[in-house]
C-alpha cells in the first residue's frame, strides 16, 4: 500500500540533523530558486552553486552566498542537483563527484539520470528524490500562503541509516507538510515511469488532437480564431484542470452543461480505445526498458537534428499563423 505522509511526526529527528548541515543547490533556475528561498525560510542554512550567469546575479540579489559548483559542493552536507536532465551527467562527474565526501546528501527532483544509471554516486552517498508536482514558482506561491503541495519522495541509497528523518526533514522545510500538502512515498522507478509516460502520451496527444480539430473545424467553415478561441485561447482549458484539480476527473463534469456531459461522456470514448491503451502499454515499456532513455541520449548526442526539424515542422502549420494573429489581437506576448 502506498504511504502518504501529511505530516512530519515528533519522533522524527530530522529538523535535529539539518540544523547544522549546510543546503547546496546546483542550479538556481525554476526550481532551484523557490526551494532555496523556501528552506532558508524555513530556517536552514542554504548556499547556491551555478555558473556565471542570469541565474547566478539573481541568486546574489536575492542574498545568498554564491560559489562555482565545485565550491558549493565542497561546502555542502546536503547536495540538491536541480539542473536540467540533459546536463547532470556531464555536471555530476565533473563537478560534482570529485568534491563528494562519505555521508554527504544527494537530492533530485526526478528519477531520470538515477533510474537509468547515469548517474553513479558512491556507495558511502545517501540518495534521494524530492520530486515536486509542479512548476517552480508554484512551490513558492504556496509557500508565502502557508500551503502545502504534493510531492513523490524515495531514497534511493541509504548509507548513513537516517535518510528517512533527512528526507522528510526537507520536505518539512520546503512547506510540503503545511495545508493541503503531501508527500507521497515513491521511487525513482515510479516516478520516471509516471512523468515520461504523461509527457508521450496525454500531454503529447492533445497538442495533435487539437491541430486535427483545427484542421476539421475550418475546413467545415469555422474561422480559425474561433477554433484556437475554443480550445485553449480563451482560458477555459485552465479553469478545466482547476476544476479537475479541485473535484477529481469524472466529478468535475458537474461544472459544465448536461449537454457537454452527454457529449463528452458518449463521444469521449471513441478517441481512447483498446488500441489507444496498448500504443501507452508500449510507450511505457520502452520508458522502462531503456529505449526512450537511449534515444533522447543519441538524440543529444547528433546535435539534436530530430527534435529541432520536429519544431520547424510543426511551426509551418497553418494554426501557427492563425495563433500568432489571434494573440496579437488579444494584445499577447508571443515571444519565446
Amino acid at each position: 500500500m502506498t504511504e502518504i505522509i501529511t505530516e512530519i511526526k515528533k519522533e522524527n529527528r530530522g529538523k535535529e540533523i539539518l540544523k547544522d548541515k549546510t543546503i547546496g543547490i546546483i542550479g538556481y533556475g525554476n526550481q532551484g530558486k523557490s526551494q532555496a528561498l523556501n528552506m532558508r525560510d524555513s530556517g536552514l542554512n542554504v548556499i547556491i552553486g551555478n555558473p556565471r550567469d542570469s541565474y547566478l546575479e539573481d541568486a546574489v540579489r536575492d542574498g545568498f552566498n554564491v560559489y562555482n559548483i565545485e565550491d558549493a559542493c565542497k561546502k555542502s552536507d546536503v547536495i540538491f542537483i536541480l539542473i536540467p536532465d540533459e546536463i547532470q551527467k556531464e555536471v555530476f562527474e565533473s563537478k560534482i563527484l570529485p568534491n563528494l565526501k562519505e555521508g554527504d546528501t544527494i537530492v533530485m527532483a526526478s528519477g531520470y539520470n538515477y533510474f537509468y544509471g547515469f548517474l553513479k554516486p558512491p556507495e558511502e552517498i545517501n540518495v534521494m528524490m524530492i520530486a515536486p508536482r509542479m512548476i517552480g514558482w508554484g512551490l513558492r506561491d504556496l509557500y508565502q500562503k502557508n500551503k502545502g503541495f504534493p510531492i513523490l519522495a524515495g531514497i534511493g541509497n541509504d548509507h548513513s541509516g537516517n535518510s528517512s528523518d533527512v528526507l522528510l526533514g526537507l520536505c518539512d522545510a520546503l512547506g510540503v507538510f503545511k495545508e493541503s500538502g503531501c508527500a507521497i512515498m515513491s521511487s525513482f522507478r515510479e516516478e520516471t515511469l509516471v512523468d515520461l509516460l504523461s509527457e508521450q502520451s496525454w500531454a503529447g496527444a492533445i497538442l495533435f488532437i487539437f491541430r486535427k480539430y483545427f484542421e476539421v473545424a475550418t475546413e467545415l467553415g469555422a474561422s480559425p480564431e474561433a477554433a484556437i478561441l475554443e480550445m485553449y485561447a480563451s482560458g477555459e482549458l485552465a479553469e478545466i484542470a482547476e476544476s479537475m484539480k479541485e473535484f477529481g476527473l469524472f466529478r468535475q463534469l458537474k461544472t459544465h452543461s448536461r449537454t457537454s456531459q452527454y457529449g463528452q461522456l458518449t463521444r469521449g470514448p471513441e478517441y481512447a480505445g483498446e488500441e489507444i491503451k496498448q500504443l501507452m502499454k508500449k510507450n511505457a515499456l520502452n520508458i522502462l526498458n531503456g529505449t526512450f532513455a537511449r534515444e533522447w541520449t543519441n538524440e543529444q548526442l547528433t546535435e539534436e537534428i530530430v527534435f529541432r526539424k520536429l519544431h520547424e515542422i510543426n511551426q509551418e502549420h497553418p494554426m501557427e499563423a492563425a495563433e500568432i494573429k489571434l494573440y496579437k489581437l488579444l494584445g499577447r506576448d508571443m515571444d519565446d
